[in-house]
């Protein structure tokens, strides 16, 4: 993720806009890609798409939006919105983990994970975020922050296929 996202995330979080309105705007750019590509284009007018922002966005974010039209970062907007999420967990004291599968682990897996997370980061809150990922092949990843463990078969077959080019 680009310093920038970050940087906008921090200042989302900073602004105490309440969290139903971010997760709606993020939602919103989420289910409608030509939204950001509309408010991301050099064609399109800064004063049109002020106007649009003005027309779809609740009053407490419109401004942050217009910000990142000035500013031309409209592109990282969804990265603004997720590194917003990973500060909010962060001060909040918990611990955000990401869960990369192809089969959806059973709940008592789930806890398990949870739990050694728990015992390894010192954290009591842990929220596991789930995303199904077939490219995978079989497996998982899991990830926290830029920790990143790769328990899945097209990392294991990456690493054969490494060490056989080295031999």
């Amino acid at each position: 993720m680009m310093q920038a996202a970050i940087n906008y995330g921090k200042v989302l979080f900073e602004l105490s806009i309440p969290k139903s309105v971010i997760e709606e705007a993020a939602l919103t750019f989420k289910t409608v890609p030509e939204l950001k590509r509309a408010l991301s284009s050099p064609i399109v007018a800064k004063s049109s798409k002020h106007r649009v922002i003005e027309r779809i966005f609740p009053e407490e974010i419109k401004n942050f939006l217009k910000v990142l039209v000035d500013r031309r970062d409209m592109n990282i907007v969804e990265d603004a919105f997720e590194a917003w999420r990973s500060y909010t967990v962060e001060k909040e004291g918990a611990l955000e983990a990401f869960l990369y599968y192809v089969t959806e682990p059973e709940e008592e897996q789930l806890q398990e994970i949870k739990a050694m997370l728990g015992r390894k980061y010192g954290k009591k809150d842990i929220r596991l975020r789930l995303i199904k990922d077939p490219g995978l092949i079989g497996g998982f990843i899991l990830r926290v922050g830029d920790v990143e463990t790769d328990w899945s078969l097209k990392g294991r077959l990456r690493q054969l296929e490494q060490n056989i080019m080295r031999r």
